[in-house]
């Protein structure tokens, strides 16, 4: 059987807020005394598992003890506190081939369309989570970044892009950097299409926060954050940071992500470049990624202020009794600049 090839460059079903949200999602509303947008939707939160943080090395010389410290009194739109350019890069490769052939390795890269997010806000003290709620967690930073006109490598989604321009998206998380809860506001003038796409950028930029053990480090640390992250497939992410250097405000980081299925086994039905598949669930049989990256984070700030991550991730299905392989890359990339 000749191999059969399904690519889709940043153009994966893009999964609609409304779809990734879960029974315990919040509906947020303005705080007392706090003026109310009315150029977006009323904001929903989504609650984020707490990430496991382990330290492999604390590194060389006496280290410290990293945390952000970027809480401003408040907020002012006219002087945000950090302007930053984020480029978004996501594709996607799927290939059906003879097991004889599969290549396990993952590549270096794929072909991918790029959205580019400016964006600007700034962080304040959070409030008191709300007693009330069974998935709020106690915080003490509260970020919140507005997006300005973004644009797409694919020209013809440019009207669509372009109206998720003032798409607001904040968390409250702590000062290591963890996230406890995201909230996302799309302008009500958006396209559906604007809305998705806006949000599965930006969900891909929230995937990877960095966030600082609470050991004293020093320079040649490393240290892994465990997640979860949704999408097309439910994914668990490992994040590996290692410490270059720290001067004053400045910390680089070396950055490495591995990636692996949450789920073992796939069903391949109704999924396009798969027919030959169709009803067959399929094991994992291999999964592995390749990645570089490198960051520069400005404690004062809420997002790394320089820097680019790119990982590419191949899962390999097959069955018992087949002699078929279903290869798929997902390809991502977060430049800050």
């Amino acid at each position: 059987m000749p191999s059969q090839t399904f690519s889709r460059l940043s153009r994966r079903p893009v999964r609609t807020l409304a779809a990734v949200v879960t029974a315990t999602a919040l509906t947020l509303v303005g705080c007392s005394g706090e003026e109310v947008d009315s150029s977006v939707e009323t904001p929903v939160g989504l609650p984020v598992d707490p990430p496991r943080v382990t330290v492999q090395s604390t590194g060389s010389g006496p280290g410290q003890v990293l945390s952000y410290r970027d809480v401003q009194e408040e907020r002012d739109p006219d002087s945000p506190q950090q302007s930053v350019s984020v480029e978004v890069s996501d594709g996607f490769n799927q290939t059906l081939v003879q097991a004889d052939a599969v290549d396990v390795q993952a590549p270096a890269g794929g072909d991918v369309n790029t959205m580019t997010l400016p964006l600007s806000g700034g962080t304040t003290a959070a409030e008191e989570a709300d007693p009330e709620s069974e998935v709020e967690r106690e915080a003490s930073r509260d970020v919140e970044l507005r997006l300005g006109q973004p644009s797409y490598t694919d020209l013809e989604l440019t009207d669509d892009i372009r109206s998720a321009e003032g798409f607001l998206l904040g968390w409250r998380g702590g000062d290591d950097g963890s996230v406890s809860t995201v909230r996302l506001a799309a302008p009500k003038e958006a396209t559906d299409e604007g809305r998705a796409m806006a949000e599965e950028s930006i969900m891909t930029l929230l995937s990877m926060p960095v966030i600082f053990p609470e050991e004293a480090v020093g320079p040649g640390a490393t240290w892994s954050v465990d997640s979860r992250v949704t999408g097309d497939a439910t994914l668990l992410q490992t994040t590996t940071f290692t410490l270059v250097s720290v001067e004053g405000d400045l910390v680089e980081l070396n950055v490495d992500v591995q990636q692996r299925p949450a789920l073992g086994a796939l069903n391949f039905e109704g999924r396009p470049g798969a027919e030959e598949m169709a009803g067959e669930t399929l094991n994992v049989l291999n999964s592995n990624t390749t990645s570089e990256g490198s960051l520069t984070v400005d404690l004062t700030k809420p997002l790394p202020v320089d820097g680019r991550v790119a990982y590419t991730t191949r899962v390999v299905y097959g069955g018992e009794n087949s002699d078929v392989r279903v290869v798929q890359d997902s390809t991502n990339a977060i430049t800050y600049r």
